[in-house]
């Protein structure tokens, strides 16, 4: 009687481990991890204006990625992710007609994973309207207070379409 109980308990024990496996087995999610290769294009746009009027150097900026980045039919960076930028040189428009201007250099992007994955080869320049010459021959010939007339501030509209690539090749993990 002793020994059947003991089966009895030990069966029961098995069973109870058995299930506990099956179990968890089927809730777990495996992440999988596809290689996104450096040299990878992502298309960005910026997610407001800058203005060389109001943008100093060493700004982050914010821009979205504009369309999925795959690997294969896995997204390894989602449209709509934010990739960041900093202001490498910005300078408002000047006297005697000097144009502002603004160069944006794109750092990095969100990946589905939350990384954040490291951009190269892309920087965003605007140069605004030089108004020099228009200034120095109206300051001769007209009235000299136009030699304080100023060129245009450089602006990058919101929306505005750029083109960078993935710095270093990474794994990332989609579901």
């Amino acid at each position: 009687m002793l020994t059947l109980i003991s089966k009895s308990v030990y069966v029961k024990q098995i069973a109870f481990l058995l299930i506990v496996s099956i179990l968890s087995m089927s809730f777990t999610m495996h992440a999988e991890g596809v290689v996104l290769n450096a040299g990878t294009s992502v298309m960005l746009e910026t997610m407001s204006t800058i203005s060389s009027a109001t943008i100093a150097p060493g700004q982050i900026v914010d821009f979205r990625v504009r369309y999925d980045v795959k690997v294969g039919d896995k997204v390894a960076i989602a449209a709509g992710s934010i990739a960041k930028g900093q202001v490498l040189r910005a300078q408002k428009s000047k006297g005697l007609g000097k144009e502002g201007f603004v160069e944006i250099q794109l750092k990095s992007v969100k990946s589905v994973d939350g990384q954040d994955l490291p951009l190269t080869a892309g920087n965003v320049f605007q140069e605004g309207e030089n108004k020099q010459t228009l200034s120095i021959v109206l300051g001769v010939l007209v009235c000299i207070l136009f030699l304080t007339m100023k060129g245009k501030n450089a602006e990058v509209p919101a929306g505005y379409e750029t083109s960078s690539s993935i710095a270093v090749t990474s794994t990332v993990n989609v579901n």
